[in-house]
Order: C-alpha cells, then structure tokens, then sequence
C-alpha cells in the first residue's frame, strides 16, 4: 500500500468522525451510530498477521512488532501531516475555507504528498 493511500484512509476515517459528531449534535439520543466504517478503514491498513503456532508470548510479541510497527509509523505519519495541513489553516487564520475542504485537497493531491514513495511500482514522480 502506498503512502497516499494510508493519507487517503486516515482523511476518511477524520472524514467519519466528524459526520458522526454532526449526527449526534443533532439528536444525541441517536443509537444507530457506531464505528464500524471508522474500524473498516483502519483495517484495511493492517496486514494479515502470520504467527507460529507454538509461539511463545515473547516471539508473538516480536512477530507483532515486526509486522505492526511499519503500519502503525505509517498511519502516525499520515495522521500527523494531516493535523499539520490542518492547524496551518485554522492558525492562519483562513475563515474561506472549512476543514472539510482542506481534507478534500488533501485527498485530492495525496499522490504527490510523497514524491518516490517506495511502495509505488511506478517509481518516484510516477515515472516508470
């Protein structure tokens, strides 16, 4: 999975949370709110985990480290430059434009948020 695609989960998953934020400001008595498409999201971003069956707790331990770690530093990194993109614009001072649409032009220019992303087949810049 390339970087922008971990950018392109995590806007959704921001974009979720803040429809269902609105939806409970509505009617906070709403019970047909869950987070199963914010969790859907976020497991699409897990790998699948192979583990022996006579592990012990400690190789489960590392076997999980090993196989998490790069996910979950991929995932802090988009989560961190979003909040970036984000707290640049509210700290600016911009009242033009609304979260939501900096998500969108996010989403939009995610592809060329990592130039050479090492998971692209089709090379830095996207060039073959």
């Amino acid at each position: 999975m390339k970087d922008s695609d971990f950018v392109r989960r995590v806007i959704g998953v921001l974009t979720e949370a803040k429809q269902m934020q609105q939806l409970l400001e509505e009617d906070p008595d709403r019970e047909d709110i869950s987070g199963d498409n914010v969790r859907a999201l976020l497991n699409e971003t897990m790998p699948t985990i192979a583990l022996p069956s006579d592990a012990t707790p400690a190789e489960i331990g590392e076997a999980l480290s090993l196989q998490l770690g790069p996910v979950i530093e991929r995932l802090t990194g988009a989560f961190s430059l979003i909040f970036l993109q984000l707290a640049e614009v509210h700290d600016s001072g911009r009242t033009d434009v609304s979260s939501a649409e900096v998500l969108q032009e996010l989403a939009l220019r995610a592809d060329s948020l990592w130039p050479g992303d090492p998971d692209d087949p089709e090379g830095p810049d996207g060039v073959l």
